[in-house]
């Protein structure tokens, strides 16, 4: 048969552009499987992150006899209770490293800074990103301080630190800046914890949770991140009323008139990025508190660098969808959805509030 009367077989055109589209459409409907798949992933790394965190928890306390403090005792020794928990955490090299005697951001030392440098794996949670420029090792996990603007350092004594890690120290006269070191036996407020303490249950009290990373490093003034949950707090006025300080009612309120997404939003002149330090203990490094519910943002009445007349909502967040990830101080971890009531996320923040809550709740 002659050549040119043999048929030859193909795709036409439109074949060939209905398979394209086909293929399209599968990878369109593929794609957010993929990534649901991915974030399912990571969800389950920082779980596991947390379930280590508790676990170091309970050996420390079981090696001496309470939990660690969250904070103290002062400027240049503010080491975190990670920190301390090191050693209960495989990290051994670290602990060894660290001297508690020096401070951990003095200048005047470089004593810990091979330790404070190195980053942490199993403090990193693989949903959210780093955009921190600090030197030392960043952090995505906080320690629950209680449910009051007030708790983290408690500086008047009202009892305002209800939650599980507190101040080790005490402000100096007038709440001047920190100048001279303060020893653990000055501290006017219980800086730790004990599982008699925790009356309300450990199933049903808090110990630590995610937190997003925050922007850059020190800024003055604070670069506001617009990303959501954004990671910078707003500053309102402190509370006028002193029992404003020691309960969440009256703050949430507040903080929820203002955002940091808006054009008229007033951002602390003096803060840190939160997670900037894995080991310094003040609430923009590792603790946060339970005023706003998961994924809101955070709202501040800072007015001093150094701490001083300081404290506000430092709110749980995360980048997965629909809330955050908790570890209670019984050591189990579970995901509280952003949905939560702010009762019953104040209820939680508590270590001994009588609240009377069940698990279907939350």
């Amino acid at each position: 048969m002659s050549i040119r009367h043999r048929k030859v077989d193909g795709f036409t055109l439109i074949e060939l552009l209905v398979v394209i589209a086909i293929i399209g459409v599968l990878i369109a409907l593929l794609l957010p499987a993929v990534q649901s798949a991915r974030e399912a992933a990571r969800r389950a790394q920082c779980t596991n992150n947390l379930k280590q965190i508790g676990l170091a928890l309970h050996n420390y306390e079981g090696a001496t006899g309470s939990f660690p403090w969250g904070d103290g005792p002062d400027q240049w020794n503010q080491w975190s209770s990670l920190a301390l928990m090191t050693p209960y955490m495989e990290q051994y090299s670290i602990f060894s490293a660290l001297n508690f005697s020096y401070g951990l951001q003095n200048p005047a030392t470089n004593a810990n800074t091979t330790a404070q440098r190195a980053t942490l794996s199993f403090l990193q949670c693989p949903s959210d990103e780093d955009r921190l420029t600090a030197p030392d090792g960043h952090n995505n996990y906080a320690a629950n301080a209680g449910n009051a603007p007030a708790a983290f350092y408690d500086w008047d004594n009202t009892n305002a630190f209800n939650g599980l890690f507190g101040w080790n120290g005490r402000p100096p006269d007038g709440l001047a800046p920190f100048t001279t070191p303060r020893r653990p036996q000055e501290a006017k407020t219980k800086p730790v914890v004990n599982l008699s303490d925790i009356r309300d249950g450990t199933s049903n009290t808090a110990a630590f949770s995610e937190r997003v990373k925050g922007i850059g490093w020190f800024a003055n003034p604070t670069v506001p991140d617009l990303t959501r949950p954004s990671a910078t707090p707003v500053q309102i006025a402190k509370p006028a009323n002193a029992n404003d300080l020691n309960t969440p009612q009256a703050f949430y309120q507040a903080c929820r008139q203002v955002s940091p997404y808006s054009p008229d939003a007033v951002f602390s002149p003096n803060f840190y990025a939160f997670g900037s330090y894995w080991h310094n203990g003040g609430f923009g490094h590792s603790r946060y508190n339970h005023i706003m519910t998961p994924n809101q943002h955070s709202c501040n009445y800072n007015t001093s660098r150094w701490g001083g007349d300081s404290g506000g909502a430092y709110t749980a967040s995360s980048r997965h969808p629909g809330g955050v990830n908790v570890c209670f101080a019984d050591g189990s971890v579970k995901f509280i959805k952003e949905s939560i009531s702010p009762q019953v996320w104040w209820a939680l923040g508590s270590r001994a509030g009588g609240e009377v809550i069940s698990s279907d709740q939350y």
